[in-house]
């Protein structure tokens, strides 16, 4: 008999287990879409502080201009941002691939003559989920 009781406790202790870490996941992909729509709100107010709140402080931004490498430290990056402009563009996320506490997103921003496609590395760090690094392309139409 207690073998019998064993595997349906069994079961329903394993079932309990998978809900508890698709929470988890869950939970983690709403705070990674929070600093991603951080990103998006500060790209399109042109507020740096929206962007800051996106990055961590040693992240960076990698992309290839003119067949070279290129690397910009994020500081330097939210010196871009001023306040001054609104920048009117579609924002798209492709996907969040997300494990344990590091998350990849494939992001777009299509503006009227090019679009970014990004690629950005996230670490759930004591501040949450912050994005340590950026590398992009740019795509004219």
């Amino acid at each position: 008999m207690k073998k019998y009781l064993t595997v349906p406790a069994l079961i329903i202790l394993m079932s309990f287990l998978h809900m508890s870490v698709n929470a988890q996941t869950t939970s983690d992909e709403v705070q990674i879409r929070s600093t991603i729509q951080n990103y998006f709100d500060g790209s399109h107010t042109d507020n740096p502080e929206l962007l800051k709140a996106a990055f961590h402080p040693d992240a960076t931004l990698k992309y290839i201009k003119e067949g070279k490498y290129q690397m910009i430290p994020i500081q330097k990056y939210f010196t871009f941002f001023t306040n001054s402009k609104k920048r009117e563009f579609e924002e798209k996320i492709f996907y969040v691939d997300q494990y344990g506490n590091a998350a990849n997103v494939k992001l777009s921003a299509r503006y009227a003559t090019y679009q970014f496609v990004d690629y950005m590395n996230l670490l759930k760090t004591e501040e949450g989920w912050k994005i340590v690094s950026k590398i992009s392309h740019c795509e004219e139409f």
